[in-house]
């Protein structure tokens, strides 16, 4: 009697590949089906019958496996009928045991390496790129792509400070001995009037120049409101086809008028304002330059939410000197850059045109010649290089040992820091006053040093 032998036959990676889409409602592969049918010739088997069947519905047209319901819109009957085509060779119990063999399936389907996401941050090294030169339009006063502000009182001359520093960029001209990158200017006129074009050409007649590349909008702004952003936008490209010059300043004038009803001191509305500013300053490429008027109390600096100041690149201060022609600039804030000294420019008287009564017609022009304020307060007179950020604390305290309170650098910061100041150079300050013998240190205290001198 002879033995019977038993060939066990075992399932190709190849048959099992296509078995594996083939339930989970994917497409096989044609080389695989091939290599398939090769690896399991004998179709009186099970498995050979399975590669044959196989062979026949990858063969068929998608219009066929639609009509057979292999391929539809409802997955899950899609995978129910695909899997009883399976289970009439292998029985459910072996179907089932293919397709969670997690070992088989990992190995088959092996699962490619996730590349490590990169993160779309701007990232750099250490020091890398503290020698990158940062862009202007003045140097060292009005940055770049910056977002910028000029405020004070009524009648404190900011406005014909903002054509001054309009008019030298359109031109080209250095603005008291700092150069200027020219660009066209868009200058927002929010207050109507011919005040700002009488202003624009007294700076002309003084300076002998042509401002024929700032270009006045005679109408309010709302950066809070997109169209009106959209239409600066528009008006910026017309004017750099113009004149084939970039617009590299657009210029505010004031906020007040083109705030667009809103509520000043509140954050919200703020926000609404500084986010169309920062839309036309990323779209154009220019500064923004708002003029603003300082609040109700002058020491306090700008009016409304503290939000805006906080967004703003760099602040000035304008304050009308004495009861002259003249006013005195002080830097209040620069973000990335020295502040700018404290100085005093005059204003001087420029002949217009004689009108039909015949009576001449004047503006005022800024001089670009920096001089040394003329301090009404005695205790600072012959100080120099004195900056609006200097005086605020020394004015803090002076109020404050005027009320016979207690002067620690934490308290005199504090003050500074409600009034919207940014103290990172605070240390900085109090050397400097200290150097030119206006306060002493004595630890945490300081004190006004004349006024000490005096009680003793």
């Amino acid at each position: 009697m002879s033995d019977v032998v038993m060939t066990i036959e075992t399932v190709s990676d190849a048959l099992f590949t296509c078995a594996y889409r083939w339930a989970h409602g994917k497409p096989m592969k044609a080389s695989e089906v091939t290599e398939a049918i090769h690896q399991h010739k004998d179709p009186s088997t099970r498995y050979g019958a399975l590669a044959v069947r196989l062979g026949q519905v990858q063969a068929m047209t998608y219009e066929a496996l639609c009509d057979a319901g292999y391929l539809g819109r409802d997955d899950e009957e899609v995978k129910d009928l695909r899997r009883s085509l399976l289970v009439e060779d292998l029985g459910r119990d072996e179907l089932n045991a293919w397709l969670t063999d997690i070992d088989r399936i990992n190995r088959v389907f092996p699962q490619k390496p996730q590349k490590a996401r990169k993160t779309s941050l701007p990232l750099s090294r250490g020091s890398e790129g503290y020698d990158i030169q940062q862009d202007y339009v003045i140097k060292h006063i009005l940055p770049a792509q910056s977002l910028c502000s000029i405020y004070g009182p009524s009648g404190s001359y900011k406005s014909f400070l903002a054509v001054s520093w309009a008019c030298h960029i359109a031109a080209g001209v250095p603005w008291a001995g700092r150069k200027v990158s020219q660009a066209a200017v868009l200058y927002i006129v929010g207050e109507g009037g011919v005040g700002v074009p009488r202003r624009v050409k007294a700076w002309e007649l003084a300076f002998k120049q042509n401002a024929s590349n700032l270009f006045l909008v005679n109408r309010p702004v709302f950066p809070v409101r997109k169209p009106d952003v959209n239409e600066v936008l528009l008006a910026a490209r017309q004017v750099e086809a113009e004149c084939g010059l970039p617009v590299g300043l657009v210029v505010i004038d004031t906020l007040a008028r083109c705030f667009g009803g809103n509520d000043e001191n509140d954050a919200r509305d703020m926000g609404a304002f500084i986010e169309g500013c920062d839309t036309i300053k990323q779209k154009t490429g220019a500064t923004v330059l708002v003029v603003h008027h300082s609040g109700k109390d002058e020491a306090k600096g700008a009016r409304g939410s503290s939000s805006f100041r906080a967004a703003l690149d760099a602040e000035f201060n304008v304050k009308r000197e004495g009861e002259g022609s003249a006013l005195i600039l002080s830097c209040t804030k620069m973000k990335d850059a020295e502040e700018l000294e404290r100085k005093a420019y005059d204003l001087r008287t420029a002949e217009l045109f004689t009108d039909s009564d015949g009576e001449t017609v004047h503006s005022l022009v800024v001089r670009d010649e920096a001089r040394e304020a003329r301090e009404v307060d005695p205790e600072l007179a012959g100080v120099s290089k004195l900056t609006g950020n200097h005086m605020a604390l020394w004015q803090a305290l002076r109020s404050r040992t005027a009320k016979g309170e207690p002067c620690t650098r934490a308290i005199i910061r504090d003050d500074l820091k409600a009034t919207g100041i940014d103290t990172k150079h605070f240390t900085r300050w109090v050397q400097k006053l200290i150097d030119d013998g206006l306060i002493t240190q004595n630890g945490d205290l300081i004190s006004l040093h004349s006024l000490r001198e005096v009680g003793q």
